[in-house]
């Protein structure tokens, strides 16, 4: 399903609990169990596979990240901030490492969908605008750093395999505002292009449903939810991500 073709997202609504909080660290990209082929068949459209492994031409991930201790200074467009500032409610997806911090803020990512970053290691930031999914994780297939991109399709995961990730922690419902987890919507869904190997990789569930990669899911980082305030009163030192054109995307 290409994404140009979808206006809103429609399907089952898949509750998440709980409030801002850690997802937990997986150290390995391992296999799940079944078949990949068999899964994309299973989900909806059951022809993802066929698709050419093309990137979106619309929307660009950010691949060349540049960071502030705040937006303060510098010219930001009217598409990310009114009035250039960051909101005190915008809710941010924070990682730490090593006594560092950043911050991605959920207005930036709505419009980019995909941040490759080295933060401790190659990492991945993704957000869903369609489920309000969002998920970080190694930024590594086979064991090799690897850059993402937004492949322009869409694919609906089977409601069990959404549920399974959910309950997992491999995934959490984001707010735009507000810094709160809030139920995904098992729908149509972000579907990553991976440039080493070409796969399709379904976000909601953190793993390579076409391609050579298929079957491999990808390690999630501990992540936490927050809004802007929260989490710059929590870490007055650290970083936040700066958008286009202050970082670079792949267009």
């Amino acid at each position: 399903m290409r994404r140009r073709q979808v206006l809103i997202g429609v399907g089952a609504a898949v509750a998440v609990g709980g409030l801002a909080g850690s997802l937990r660290d997986e150290s390995e990209t391992t296999n799940l169990e079944g078949d990949a082929p068999t899964l994309a068949a299973a989900g909806s459209p059951e022809t993802i596979c066929a698709a050419e492994p093309e990137v979106d031409p619309g929307i660009y991930a950010i691949d060349e990240p540049a960071f502030g201790t705040d937006w303060k200074g510098h010219a930001v467009g009217d598409r990310y901030a009114n009035d250039g500032r960051m909101g005190e409610n915008w809710t941010v997806i924070g990682i730490e490492r090593d006594g560092d911090a950043r911050a991605y803020p959920v207005p930036v990512l709505w419009y980019h969908e995909i941040v490759n970053d080295e933060f401790g290691g190659p990492v991945l930031i993704t957000y869903c605008q369609i489920c309000r999914s969002g998920l970080v994780a190694r930024r590594q297939v086979d064991g090799s750093p690897t850059r993402f991109e937004v492949s322009g399709q869409l694919w609906e995961p089977p409601r069990e395999y959404t549920s399974a990730s959910v309950a997992r922690d491999r995934v959490r419902g984001v707010a735009e505002r507000g810094g709160e987890s809030v139920r995904i919507f098992n729908s149509g869904n972000l579907v990553l292009l991976d440039r080493t190997t070409g796969s399709f990789w379904s976000q909601l569930l953190a793993r390579a449903i076409c391609g050579p990669a298929s079957g491999d899911r990808l390690s999630i980082v501990p992540t936490t939810i927050a809004t802007w305030g929260e989490w710059r009163t929590e870490h007055p030192g650290g970083e936040v991500l700066l958008p286009p054109p202050h970082s670079g995307t792949v267009e």
